[in-house]
């Protein structure tokens, strides 16, 4: 049941820019990538590295419902498979996003985001649990001439089920921050950065994952098709979890390419479009250990 309130959802929060009467044509673009990831945990004792590949396909459309209103939808789906002295650790994770937003074109922007996902957790292809998540928040973005600043925040919950008939709930507040450059209209490199924690009570933990990110993106001219690359690093440290210090972290870099729909540059898409994020969820040590 919970798989498909999710699906339904997601369903749903990508529907919702295209299906609502606009005072302009809906704008998007369709992004896949992949490339190689790897875990690294350190458990004060020892240390631990596991070597994979990560897949990302990412869905979104934005729509202006009035000069300043608009929405937009993502739809994410993203996967990371660890090869574990020839086993495979795989975790596939879904998410939906619904944005609503005011913006003046060249100024700023303001708005806020639901957000629900899931991580499904497995080992061998025999499923090893589940990660249901959720957000809620608030954001924006300023905008100087070929330069963006972006901002997030808000509160998150994480429900984590095992093979059991319990589940445990976790909650928490994230911050995510973003730079965004154009160097030209069509070339924009970016740098991010963010915080999350998440409290464990049942075992009085809490868990604090900092992440950092860059990347670049390439627009070819009179084609309707960039070309992106990035990296991604996060560290989740579990507080009073362990004896020792205790932290897993995980890093990926992708290559891909996007398929805009009615944007001109990507500055356009910066100052016009579906310019917005899905919160980048995840903890590693949700992830790595759940179930094993």
């Amino acid at each position: 049941m919970k798989t498909q309130v999710i699906a339904l959802g997601a369903t749903l929060l990508l529907a919702a820019p295209f299906a609502t009467p606009a005072l302009a044509d809906p704008t998007g673009f369709i992004s896949i990538g992949a490339g190689p990831a790897g875990t690294e945990i350190d458990t004060g004792s020892d240390t631990f590295n596991l070597d994979g590949y990560a897949l990302e396909a990412l869905l979104s459309g934005s729509i202006m419902l009035t000069p300043v209103l608009g929405i937009q939808g993502d739809v994410q789906f993203t996967s990371r498979t660890l090869d574990d002295s020839g086993d495979d650790i795989t975790t596939n994770s879904f998410d939906g996003a619904l944005h609503g937003f005011y913006r003046e074109a060249d100024k700023f922007l303001v708005g806020g985001f639901v957000q629900i996902g899931r991580d499904d957790l497995s080992y061998n292809s025999a499923s090893e649990g589940t990660i249901d998540r959720a957000y809620v928040g608030g954001e924006a973005q300023v905008y100087f001439d070929n330069l963006t600043l972006y901002g997030q925040a808000g509160m998150q919950q994480f429900d984590l089920s095992s093979n059991s008939p319990t589940s445990i709930g976790l909650n928490g507040w994230f911050a995510n921050a973003e730079v965004r450059y154009f160097l030209t209209p069509n070339l924009r490199i970016e740098a991010r950065a963010g915080f999350n924690t998440l409290d464990f009570e049942i075992l009085s933990a809490t868990f604090d994952t900092v992440t950092i990110g860059a990347g670049v993106e390439y627009k070819l001219e009179s084609l309707p098709i960039s070309l992106f690359a990035k990296y991604d690093y996060s560290t989740t440290s579990a507080e009073a979890l362990m004896s020792d210090d205790a932290t897993v972290g995980n890093h990926r870099f992708l290559v891909g390419a996007r398929f805009a729909l009615g944007e001109d540059s990507l500055l356009d898409r910066d100052r016009s479009g579906a310019s917005l994020r899905p919160v980048q969820g995840g903890n590693g040590f949700l992830e790595t250990f759940s179930g094993f």
